[in-house]
């Protein structure tokens, strides 16, 4: 199949016509920009990371990834993931695998530029994206086998959709003020056309550098309304390596924070950590 085009296999649809649609959108660089930053740079390593990540959801029974959308951006060979799609797909998921041009980073900004510009471009030529009504975020090459737990979490909570769901945190020191955690969130497709769609414009070299820092100001308005989220409901950690490090987010540092945050999540609810 050349690149670029969509490979598409039957949906597997939901019984329960009222229950969001979701749409699983792994975001994906096998090339990164030469100015990217990231020490996890080399393509061979990242592809194997997004193999690897793809065969996860295709197998994940939870129907927060019933149907997946793989946006690159770098213009790299996608024959070996659109082979996975096709030939291990064991509950015939609906898949569709997209090269969306424009990895440049911009002066002043960073990659979370153009994972921003990825999504504005690549949802737009979705075809799954009209079949659904609530796109999963994902960063292409990690896992989180706690999100289905978390969306039947909100699910059981307000028995309706919801509109967001993303993890806010206080930074620690050195750092300071908050940003939100942007490896994984939810949103109704209604709302990213609302309230993210080009917000990347609002990037700069101050205030708004990175896309934790962009979403943060995007969402913390809805703080407290009904139907957004602005904690996850338990913790939904990624599993893999880090992009900018390269650190597995299983070392025992890494453990230690997720048994804090998980233990304030129940004790403090209202401290963001």
């Amino acid at each position: 199949m050349a690149r670029g085009e969509n490979q598409l296999n039957s949906a597997v649809d939901s019984s329960d016509a009222s229950a969001p649609r979701y749409l699983l959108v792994m975001t994906a660089t096998i090339v990164p920009a030469a100015n990217a930053g990231v020490k996890r740079a080399d393509p061979k390593l990242r592809l194997e990371d997004y193999k690897r990540a793809l065969r996860y959801w295709l197998n994940y029974e939870h129907p927060a990834a019933d149907r997946i959308l793989l946006l690159e951006n770098s213009g790299a060979d996608l024959s070996e993931l659109r082979a996975i799609a096709a030939d291990e797909n064991p509950r015939g998921k609906a898949v569709e695998i997209l090269c969306v041009p424009g990895n440049r980073i911009p002066e002043g900004t960073n990659y979370g530029y153009t994972e921003m510009q990825m999504l504005d471009d690549g949802l737009a030529l979705s075809q799954l994206r009209r079949e659904t009504t609530h796109m999963v975020k994902a960063t292409g090459r990690l896992i989180f086998p706690a999100l289905g737990k978390a969306l039947d979490r909100i699910k059981s909570r307000i028995g309706k959709p919801f509109d967001l769901m993303v993890d806010c945190r206080k930074l620690g020191f050195p750092r300071r003020g908050f940003d939100a955690a942007v490896q994984l969130f939810v949103c109704s497709h209604a709302f990213y056309d609302r309230v993210l769609r080009d917000a990347k414009k609002e990037m700069n070299s101050t205030d708004v550098r990175l896309l934790e820092h962009l979403i943060f100001r995007k969402v913390i308005p809805f703080r407290g309304r009904p139907g957004y989220y602005l904690r996850f409901p338990c913790n939904v950690e990624p599993v893999g390596y880090s992009g900018f490090k390269s650190r597995s987010y299983d070392s025992p540092k890494t453990a230690l924070t997720r048994a804090m945050r998980a233990a304030l999540r129940v004790i403090a609810p209202g401290y963001w950590f």
